[in-house]
């Protein structure tokens, strides 16, 4: 498991790099540190909104990547409080890890969130007619699944939840995994073997929401960049979406001359092409504010 993590972390860039000797916003006030389910340190959420913020604002909730193994709401700080600069309220979460857990259990973590959410919104700047989930690398799995729990009731039956009331307004997926599996572990040989088993077919109809997905699910901004070790993830997902009749959009950023525009290259906050990707999600968001 140790071994999965460096791996995770070399091939996938996650780490510290993107947030070295970054300082916090001074236009950004923060609530840390707020449990919103009973596992410690991982059941905790940060909220940033504007300072001077003075009532709702829309409402990103980021579900961050890691493959399952790795990942913090602490190395996406900084790209949340970024979002929230943009005249959001964003909430970040952790979720429980590999091996401490498996399949499903981060979407139902996410779903703890959003129930924390509700019963909260008042006092915390949040906008439950506007919110929108942002993931990335498996956060973009887990929030694609999530949504689909939301917006299909036979895929809700298989999971048994209390789902919150909110309006899901829109997704954004960066840099994502779905459902193709095979291709993650071509990728990364054995990696996701303790988060979905040894044949994630064995879960039945959980892993298949290709199968649910239908007009309801919410409008969708597919990215991902040309050096993005799951760029074939992308395209067969926004093709499904715009099969669905899910209004979608598909960005494939960068040029294979910039290795640094890869996997997550969005949370690289120093970079050009980050900017360009987060300001165009952002606008994605706000046309959807009911």
């Amino acid at each position: 498991m140790l071994i999965d993590r460096i791996l995770f972390r070399v091939v996938c860039g996650f780490g510290d790099r993107h947030i070295h000797k970054m300082k916090i916003p001074e236009d950004i006030e923060r609530k840390l540190d707020i449990p919103y389910g009973p596992h410690g340190k991982f059941n905790l959420l940060d909220i940033y909104f504007p300072k001077g913020t003075s009532g709702p604002l829309p409402t990103i909730v980021s579900v961050h990547g890691g493959g399952y193994v790795y990942g913090s709401k602490e190395l996406y700080q900084f790209y949340c409080m970024d979002l929230a600069g943009r005249g959001f309220t964003v909430v970040n979460f952790n979720y429980r890890l590999v091996p401490a857990i498996s399949f499903p259990m981060p979407a139902v973590e996410t779903n703890e969130v959003l129930r924390w959410m509700c019963e909260h919104a008042e006092g915390h700047f949040i906008d439950l007619n506007n919110v929108f989930i942002v993931g990335d690398s498996a956060g973009a799995q887990i929030a694609s699944q999530y949504a689909t729990i939301l917006t299909s009731k036979s895929y809700a039956d298989l999971f048994g939840l209390e789902l919150p009331a909110f309006r899901l307004a829109a997704l954004a997926l960066n840099c994502g995994m779905y459902e193709k599996f095979h291709e993650i572990e071509t990728a990364l040989p054995g990696l996701f073997d303790d988060y979905f088993g040894k044949d994630p077919l064995l879960h039945g109809d959980k892993t298949n929401i290709r199968k649910f997905i239908d007009g309801g699910f919410p409008p969708t901004y597919v990215a991902s960049s040309v050096n993005d070790f799951l760029l074939p993830c992308a395209r067969p997902m926004y093709d499904l979406l715009r099969k669905r009749n899910v209004e979608a959009v598909l960005r494939i950023y960068g040029t294979e001359a910039q290795k640094d525009v890869a996997h997550v290259f969005h949370l690289n906050l120093r970079s050009e092409t980050a900017t360009q990707c987060n300001d165009a999600q952002c606008e994605f968001f706000r046309r959807h504010v009911a």
